[in-house]
């Protein structure tokens, strides 16, 4: 079975390159490429909303899974 990676989403579109979220980043999984924030270490991520809470044009969005009792 396939382990999968949970990541933030980051919106190009909205991305404006201010870096926020890089610097807040706790695990430095984040890093500026052509003006654009980018998920530049999946392993290093641990997923903690950091990076979402700080972003000020709500560029960066982290999916949830929602699991049912009965998916258990």
């Amino acid at each position: 079975m396939v382990e999968e990676i949970w990541l933030p989403q980051i919106d190009k579109e909205l991305c404006t390159g201010c870096g926020d979220c890089i610097v807040t980043c706790p695990t430095d999984a984040l890093e500026l490429v052509g003006g654009t924030a980018v998920i530049a270490d999946p392993s290093a991520c641990n997923y903690c909303a950091d990076c979402e809470t700080i972003c000020p044009v709500d560029a960066i969005a982290l999916p949830y899974q929602i699991v049912l009792e009965s998916d258990l």
